[in-house]
């Protein structure tokens, strides 16, 4: 598979997206204006100038790449958000059933 994900196009289309001014950024980040427009022709950007492109227009790049990517690719284990969301589903159920129970011995 030769897919290409041309990471300046997606920062490029972002940016004019938002109507985001580039100067502004650059500040944020601490890079000359002029990076951005480096950046935006560029197919791939090492990840450390992803990370602060992204932490700059507060927006998660890394996201949209690995959307781009096969579903069928593995991931990494859940985040911490997901581990604690299934971790409150599952005290949810538990608290049901027991919230059920009282129910039915106050019944009788």
């Amino acid at each position: 598979m030769n897919t290409k994900i041309h990471v300046g196009k997606m920062i490029k289309e972002f940016i004019e997206r938002k109507n985001l001014l580039r100067t502004k950024l650059a500040q944020k980040i601490g890079v000359p204006y002029t990076a951005f427009y480096a950046y935006e022709k560029r197919d791939s950007i090492h990840t450390g100038t992803l990370l602060n492109v992204c932490h700059g227009v507060r927006h998660n790049f890394f996201m949209d790449i690995a959307n781009q990517l096969p579903r069928d690719y593995t991931q990494n284990t859940l985040s911490d958000k997901d581990n604690l969301i299934i971790q409150l589903q599952e005290e949810n159920k538990k608290l049901k059933l027991e919230n059920d129970l009282m129910k039915e011995l106050i019944k009788k």
